[in-house]
């Protein structure tokens, strides 16, 4: 089965880790079966730094995962992930691998405790932690999130090169121009008309990449599309706190792949 795996971002701690030659992961493991649902195969389980950004939320800007794992025919998964504190999230895509957060109809979940505080999981070098039976999960409705006044953000549509509006292509979002790393913010994938808006947490000056993914994620390949705010000399987009700038529109063309990698996996199965 291909999937795309929603895998919009860089990850470059498993490479770091390599280099250093030396096991600076643990593992958090466990299962998505939500009550009435039973077992959720074929599941996206993610995982995001509890110290860095804001938690994830439905109604605030989307910080990049630190890992994803995919579940099991019975729901189990492993995630491998730097020692650190942790977030989790689910996700079921309800219409094809469709990059980027959540979209309408995905069965979607963030793991709370019974007061509905996000759960923060703990993850020791060396070591697995058993997080237990995930069991929460509701059908996602993109309409439900509302951009209130005064909300940060940038918005735009992302085009072909004769400026045919494009679906399908995730925008990522930089705080410097260094944009071979994990993005700070990403958006949802866009539609039909090609529009994006993406949400950040602060005002400030950010950098604009936007791509579409193939099933395997990671690294831009041959044949896929790429493009940068500003075509070949990247321009910056300065945003005002709890303001929205618009009309940041980016051109994609088709990525020439000069340099291959062989990278790590991205995804913990």
């Amino acid at each position: 089965m291909n999937r795309c795996l929603s895998v919009i971002i860089l990850i470059v701690v498993w490479s770091s880790a390599a280099v250093a030659g030396e096991n600076v992961t643990g593992h958090l493991s466990g299962s998505w079966v939500p009550p009435g649902l039973g077992p959720i195969s074929d599941g996206l389980i993610y995982a995001f730094d509890a110290t860095s950004g804001p938690p994830p939320q439905r109604d605030r800007p989307l910080h990049s995962p630190v890992g994803i794992a995919v579940t099991d025919a019975a729901g189990k998964f492993a995630l491998e992930l730097p020692e650190g504190t942790y977030f989790l999230s689910t996700r079921k895509q309800a219409h094809g691998d469709i990059p980027g957060p959540p979209q309408e109809g995905d069965l979607y979940g963030l793991v709370r405790d019974q007061r509905g505080e996000l759960i923060k999981y703990a993850v020791k070098r060396g070591e697995t932690t058993d997080v237990g039976v995930l069991q929460g999960a509701t059908v996602f409705k993109s309409r439900a999130i509302k951009m209130p006044e005064g909300t940060t953000a940038i918005a735009g549509v992302v085009k072909t090169v004769d400026g045919t509006p494009l679906a399908g292509v995730v925008v990522l979002v930089y705080d410097n121009p260094d944009v071979k790393r994990k993005p700070n913010f990403v958006s949802r994938a866009t539609g039909k008309d090609g529009k994006y808006t993406v949400k950040v947490d602060r005002g400030g000056t950010f950098f604009l990449t936007a791509r579409t993914f193939d099933e395997k994620g990671g690294r831009p390949k041959a044949g896929g599309l790429v493009g940068v705010y500003g075509g070949e000399t990247m321009r910056p987009v300065t945003v005002e706190e709890h303001k929205l700038v618009e009309g940041i529109d980016i051109q994609v063309h088709p990525f020439v792949d000069k340099k291959p990698a062989n990278r790590p996996p991205l995804i913990s199965r």
